[in-house]
């Protein structure tokens, strides 16, 4: 698979920048922050519980956990794809990795799945990122969309994430 990461604050655009490209290239958009609220919804995923708390919180869940959702949704689509007779598609991966443990939990897992392309960061100031946070809270029904949380997302970001952008400069 072919796999190219799309990093950015909370509420900077990543997925609707990811639909974007979708719709004008042959590429898949999994945002690990929706595969995750997925498998926090289901009682037969044994992370569930983790999962949820990681959200609410606003920390990265453990790597993992991550990674096990993402090759399962990527195994999925390339399936999909085979069985419509396309060849393999560019992945979008949005929201990943989050931090040097993300990383180096890909280079230990993925390398022989994977073949990373490259990575897109979106950037915004904290002051744009409330207000759209705030904004999507009124209709997404996420756990993560409120002020709080969105506070605690956006300083772990900054402390975590950002300096994961800089080495991958």
């Amino acid at each position: 698979h072919r796999v190219i990461f799309i990093l950015g604050g909370p509420g900077a655009g990543k997925g609707t920048q990811s639909e974007q490209i979708v719709s004008t290239y042959k590429c898949v958009h999994l945002s690990v922050g929706e595969l995750l609220r997925s498998g926090a919804e289901k009682e037969e995923f044994e992370h569930a519980e983790l999962v949820k708390e990681c959200l609410v919180q606003g920390k990265i869940v453990p790597v993992e956990v991550s990674l096990g959702l993402l090759r399962i949704a990527m195994d999925e689509k390339a399936n999909e794809d085979c069985d419509k007779g396309y060849g393999c598609r560019i992945f979008l991966v949005d929201g990943f990795p989050r931090n040097f443990d993300n990383v180096n939990g890909w280079i230990k897992n993925m390398p022989s799945y994977t073949a990373v392309l490259g990575a897109l960061v979106y950037n915004c100031p904290m002051v744009v990122l409330e207000q759209r946070i705030l904004s999507r809270a009124e209709t997404s029904g996420r756990s993560d969309d409120n002020l709080d949380s969105a506070k605690r997302r956006f300083s772990t970001f900054q402390k975590e994430t950002e300096p994961v952008v800089r080495a991958l400069e």
